[in-house]
């Protein structure tokens, strides 16, 4: 069974460096560095399906959590053809089945069904809560004029089978997109950085690393894009803007909010499978942060692979920004307002 390892941050925070050190290595696979995982956070998504099947069964939540479970893999696996019409309103641009050898849609199609229960067709009132105003209104025509009551196949699920058939799920999609010789897959922002004992409990044999990063080097790279080191990937021309908007640092009052927001809804939990980390311990401490990282992994072999992406010294390049700034008021007010987060070099 091959080691699933998620790397997450919170926003410009350094997450990529750690995520391409470990694709260096031989026995480490990764997607390309700008691909985020969906399934898991996004609504509709593997947390939905554990929330309402798992963690708190409910035949209502559980039915709903399905249909839409089953909705999100066709839009993300649908590869996007320019040739073919149709796929432009099915497809969400994510395209899945290019990464999991055309099989993303069909694997999860059969988890679904392995985790289905059994159907029944029965009056259902709760289905009108979520139907288009159309179909709402024709079945309502249809009740009055043929005075007979619409049924719907309603879906029944097992708590007690789901999260090994899930972990099975998972794995099987991951068994599709490398050789054998890389025993470990890397993840990027899967798991969320919040709480991510929620995706290690439903994954057996994965593993969380979160990166964390001082608020005023996020807040100070992206003042100037000449500023620091950008990564390959990020080097496009509307990307310097792009991470400006997400991280709200147009409006240090915004920035602010949303750094004490994102960072007040982190759970304080331990789990042997989770490990946090500092951006700038991870550079500036490298070879301690290295072995730290290996032995939470489980990691003995070390060999690189003849092409390597991470390079220490350009990360340092991005530590201490904010001095080159320290004088204007916004600096100063992110280091009053969000001391607790800040790095002490």
């Amino acid at each position: 069974m091959k080691k699933i390892v998620d790397v997450s941050g919170f926003g410009h925070s350094g997450k990529s460096a750690v995520s391409e050190f470990l694709a260096d290595h031989e026995v480490f696979f990764s997607f390309p560095i700008n691909v985020e995982f969906e399934l898991f956070r996004v609504r509709g998504g593997l947390v939905d399906l554990y929330y309402s099947i798992y963690h708190n069964w409910n035949l209502i939540r559980s039915n709903e959590s399905i249909h839409a479970f089953e909705k999100l893999v066709k839009r993300i696996g649908e590869i996007q053809n320019y040739s073919r019409i149709s796929t432009m309103w099915r497809s969400s641009g994510h395209g899945y089945n290019n990464f999991f050898g055309n099989s993303f849609i069909s694997l999860s199609l059969e988890y679904i069904n392995d985790i289905i229960l059994f159907k029944q067709d029965t009056f259902w009132p709760y289905a009108r809560l979520y139907q288009s105003s159309f179909v709402l209104l024709l079945g309502k025509v249809k009740s009055k004029l043929f005075n007979k009551l619409s049924t719907q196949t309603v879906l029944y699920t097992n708590r007690n089978d789901f999260l090994i058939k899930t972990s099975n799920y998972v794995h099987k999609l991951f068994n599709n997109v490398c050789d054998n010789n890389a025993s470990n897959i890397v993840l990027n922002n899967a798991f969320d950085p919040f709480n991510p004992s929620v995706c290690l409990n439903m994954v057996e044999n994965s593993y969380s690393i979160v990166v964390d990063r001082d608020p005023r080097d996020i807040y100070a790279s992206l003042l100037n894009s000449a500023i620091g080191f950008i990564p390959e990937f990020e080097i496009e021309n509307n990307f310097f803007e792009l991470k400006k908007m997400i991280v709200g640092s147009n409006d240090v009052d915004e920035f602010i909010l949303r750094y004490k927001t994102i960072k007040g809804n982190v759970e304080n939990i331990s789990h042997d499978r989770l490990l946090r980390i500092r951006y700038e311990d991870f550079v500036l401490n490298h070879e301690v942060s290295k072995t730290i990282i290996f032995s939470f992994l489980g990691i003995t072999n070390f060999n690189k692979k003849s092409k390597v992406f991470f390079n220490q010294d350009d990360s340092k390049l991005n530590i201490g920004i904010w001095k080159k700034y320290r004088d204007l008021p916004e600096i100063a007010k992110i280091e009053k307002e969000l001391a607790e987060y800040c790095y002490q070099l």
